[in-house]
C-alpha cells in the first residue's frame, strides 16, 4: 500500500513538473525526444554572395564549415544542410571563376540542396548549370522557374531527401520580384509563376501521393526586415501542407512564426554572418514538433569574437587550403593596388534615406554619365555593394563594391523622361537612385506619382521642356530593370545604345588615373545635396 502511494506521488509529482516546464517555455515535454523519438538539425545558410572571406580577409567560409562540421558529428544521420540561394555572385575570387570556389566548397561542406536566388541569373543561368555546378554536391531545387519555349519547369520543383528513415521533401521557389530584379536579357528565356500558387500546388502532390514525412520549403524570398511581415510571411499564411519555411533575399536573420498558419519562418542571414541551426523532432507517430523559433534556439551568430572575427578563429583546415588555393588563383588580378584611400571611409549612407544622395553614389553616377560621354548619369542603389574602406584600393575593392557585369548605355531623354524615372525613384516602393549632372527636389509628402517639385542642372540652371539631353545609365537601368520602364523609350530598347564598357572597369580605369604623386585617390568625399526632400529640409529647419 505505501509502494502505491508512492508511486502516486511520483506520477503526481511528474505531471506537476511537466506542467511547469510547458507553461515556462511553451513547448510540452514530448519536445524533448523520448526514446523512439528522431530529433534533426535543419541548417539552413543564404545569400553567401562568394564570401569566402571577408573583406578584412577573415575565413569566412572556413568557419562556417568547421561549425556545420561539429552540428555533423553530433547528429550525423539527421543533419540537412540547405541555403536559400545567390551563394555565388560578389566576391572577386568568386566572381572571376564563375562561382565554381564557392560551389567546391558548399559541395565539401555537405550542403545538400539550395533554392535559386535572382543573382544567379547574373552571369546567365545557363553558367551556373553548365560551369557553376559542374561536379556539385548538391541541387537546385525550384517549382515557380519555367522555360517558356518548352513550358517545362527549368529545375525539379522539390527534392525528397531520406535521414533516418524519415523522408524530407524540400520545395524550391525564386521570388516573385526577379523579373524586376535582374537584367531582361538574362531572363527572356523564362516565366516566373505565382510563388505561393506553385508552392501550394507542390506540396499538395506531395502529400497527397504520401511522399514525404516532412514537407520544408526553401525560397528565395524574405521579409520586411522585421522579424514579422513582408512577403515570406505573406505566403507562410496562405500555404498548406507545408511544416516549415526557409529564406533568403532580403539579407535578414529571421526566426519567426507565420501569423495565420503558425508555420515556422526562418532566414539565416547573408554573407555568411551566421546560419540557422534549429531542431526537429519526429515522434514514432510521426508527429512534428519544431522548436519554438526564436533567434536564442535557432540562429548561430559567426561575425563575433568568436567567429571568424576572433584573432585565433577555430577554422576547417581543409576548406581554408581551398580557399587559399582559389584566392592564388585570382590574386594577380585583384591585388593589384589601383589607389589609396587616406581619408575617411567612403560610403553609401544616404543623406535622406532611402532616397537621397551618397558618397559613392555621386561619384559612381558621374563616372557612368562620363564613361558615356552624356550630359547627365543615373546609378542604382542595388548596384552598389560596400562602402571603400580606408587604405588601399585594389581591384578586388571594384569588384566587391561593383560585381556585377553591368555595361554602360547612353540614351537620350527629355525633361518629362526625367521626370517620370524620378517619379518612380522616390514614389511608393520606390527603390531611389544616385544621379548626376542634375539635382532634384522631391516632397515625400505628396501622393506617389506626384512628389518630384524640381529638376535642374547641377548647377541650378533650369532645363527647357523640349531639351533632350544625353544621359549613362547601366544596361541593368537601361533596359528597364528595377521597374525602370521609362529609360527603355529613351533607347534602352536598342541594343546599339550599349557601349560595352564594363562599368566596374571604368571605376577601376578612374581610380588609376586620379591619383595624386604619393597615390591617393580623389573620391569625393562629400554628398552635395543632389536630392532634396522638402519634408526632411522643413524638419531640420524647425
Amino acid at each position: 500500500m505505501k509502494r502505491l502511494f508512492k508511486s502516486k506521488k511520483i506520477i503526481s509529482l511528474l505531471t506537476t513538473l511537466s506542467l511547469v516546464f510547458t507553461l515556462i517555455t511553451g513547448f510540452p515535454v514530448a519536445a524533448y525526444a523520448q526514446e523512439s523519438d528522431k530529433v534533426f538539425n535543419l541548417v539552413e545558410i543564404t545569400d553567401f554572395h562568394g564570401a569566402l572571406t571577408d573583406s578584412s580577409g577573415n575565413p569566412v567560409a572556413a568557419v562556417l564549415a568547421d561549425r556545420l562540421n561539429e552540428i555533423k558529428q553530433s547528429n550525423p544521420e539527421r543533419t540537412l544542410i540547405m541555403s536559400g540561394g545567390d551563394l555565388y555572385q560578389g566576391s572577386a575570387t568568386s566572381n572571376i571563376m564563375k562561382g565554381v570556389p564557392v560551389q567546391e566548397v558548399m559541395t565539401k561542406i555537405g550542403l545538400e540542396v539550395t533554392a535559386l536566388g535572382n543573382h544567379e541569373f547574373d552571369w546567365g543561368l545557363n553558367t551556373i548549370i553548365d560551369t557553376t555546378m559542374k561536379g556539385a554536391g548538391y541541387s537546385i531545387v525550384c517549382s515557380n522557374l519555367y522555360n517558356k519555349n518548352t513550358g517545362k519547369r527549368v529545375f525539379d520543383p522539390y527534392k525528397v531527401i531520406t535521414k533516418d528513415g524519415i523522408k524530407i521533401a524540400i520545395i524550391g521557389g525564386i521570388t516573385n520580384e526577379t523579373p524586376s530584379i535582374v537584367l531582361p536579357d538574362n531572363i527572356k528565356d523564362y516565366e516566373f509563376r505565382d510563388l505561393t500558387n506553385e508552392i501550394n500546388s507542390v506540396a499538395k502532390e506531395i502529400k497527397q501521393n504520401n511522399l514525404a514525412d516532412v514537407v520544408l520549403v526553401l525560397v528565395h524570398e524574405g521579409d520586411n526586415r522585421d522579424n514579422a511581415t513582408g512577403p515570406i510571411f505573406d505566403m507562410a499564411n496562405q500555404l498548406n501542407n507545408v511544416d516549415a519555411i526557409f529564406g533568403g533575399h532580403t539579407h535578414s536573420k529571421v526566426c519567426g512564426n507565420a501569423t495565420n498558419t503558425k508555420i515556422p519562418v526562418y532566414i539565416g542571414n547573408s554573407y555568411g554572418k551566421g546560419y540557422i541551426n534549429t531542431k526537429v523532432t519526429i515522434t514514432k507517430g510521426k508527429k512534428i514538433e519544431f522548436e519554438k523559433p526564436t533567434y536564442e534556439n535557432s540562429y548561430v551568430a559567426l561575425d563575433n569574437e568568436t567567429g571568424y572575427k576572433s584573432t585565433n578563429p577555430k577554422v576547417n583546415s581543409e576548406i581554408e587550403q581551398m580557399v587559399k588555393k582559389a584566392d592564388e588563383t585570382t590574386n594577380p588580378i585583384t591585388q593589384e593596388v589601383i589607389g589609396l584611400n587616406t581619408e575617411k571611409e567612403l560610403t553609401r549612407i544616404q543623406q535622406a534615406s532611402p532616397y537621397g544622395s551618397s558618397v559613392l553614389g555621386n561619384w559612381a553616377a558621374d563616372i557612368t554619365k562620363d564613361t558615356a560621354g552624356a550630359e547627365i548619369g543615373f546609378q542604382n542603389n542595388g548596384g552598389l555593394r560596400i562602402d571603400i574602406p580606408k587604405g588601399e584600393i585594389t581591384v578586388g575593392t571594384m569588384w566587391k563594391f561593383m560585381p556585377f557585369d553591368n555595361t554602360v548605355y547612353k540614351l537620350n531623354m527629355k525633361k518629362s523622361d526625367i521626370k517620370e524615372v524620378l517619379e518612380q525613384a522616390v514614389g511608393e516602393g520606390g527603390k531611389g537612385l544616385q544621379i548626376s549632372g542634375i539635382k532634384f527636389a522631391y516632397d515625400s509628402s505628396r501622393p506617389s506619382g506626384n512628389r518630384v517639385i524640381d529638376i535642374t542642372r547641377d548647377n541650378g540652371t533650369s532645363i527647357n521642356d523640349t531639351e533632350i539631353l544625353t544621359a549613362g545609365a547601366p544596361d541593368f537601368l537601361a533596359t528597364g530593370g528595377d521597374g525602370f520602364k521609362a529609360f527603355i523609350k529613351c533607347g534602352g530598347s536598342n541594343p546599339s545604345n550599349d557601349t560595352h564598357i564594363v562599368i566596374r572597369d571604368a571605376f577601376i580605369d578612374w581610380c588609376r588615373a586620379n591619383k595624386d604623386a604619393n597615390g591617393n585617390n580623389t573620391i569625393p568625399n562629400s554628398n552635395n545635396n543632389r536630392i532634396m526632400n522638402k519634408v526632411v529640409l522643413e524638419k531640420v529647419a524647425a
